[in-house]
């Protein structure tokens, strides 16, 4: 993602001198970053639902196809620790491996989950499918596979 300069700026950057030079191609490695930041962390929230029904035992089964995040009002993602089995079946983490675990595990993905929001909506936004807004929230349902497939870089 490359940054464009406004069509009127109230100031605009100087041309064809350091200072302008600076400026652009600190916006350009400012929005690269957030969206990296955005996929990398696609990438985390998928590996954690993993981790979390696994109990980090990565060659244990794993069913788990989708997972429900909520959009705060500051435009980040937060998960609830509601997901969606391939067959489609709806549960929850406290439902899969009991409450104590699935709470604990939805409090350390919200450590990561909250970087994909508003900045890099692009990465994460083809990963999701909007569901009715409860309680005047965004729901999303993220698609685990697509996340994890990601590029880090």
């Amino acid at each position: 993602m490359t940054n464009q300069a406004p069509q009127t700026p109230a100031y605009p950057l100087p041309e064809g001198n350091a200072i302008g030079a600076a400026a652009h191609e600190a916006l350009d490695n400012h929005f690269k970053a957030v969206a990296r930041l955005g996929r990398v962390m696609a990438v985390v929230t998928a590996a954690a639902v993993r981790d979390i029904l696994t109990d980090h035992d990565h060659a244990a089964p794993f069913d788990a196809a989708h997972a429900e995040l909520i959009e705060a009002e500051d435009g980040s993602l937060h998960a609830t620790g509601r997901y969606w089995t391939k067959d489609g079946t709806e549960t929850s983490f406290n439902e899969a491996i009991g409450e104590r675990a699935g709470e604990m595990g939805v409090f350390g993905m919200n450590e990561w989950t909250p970087y994909m929001g508003y900045e890099n909506q692009a990465v994460w936004k083809p990963l999701v499918t909007a569901l009715p807004s409860r309680h005047g929230q965004t729901v999303y349902r993220f698609d685990l596979a697509k996340a994890a497939a990601l590029p880090l870089d």
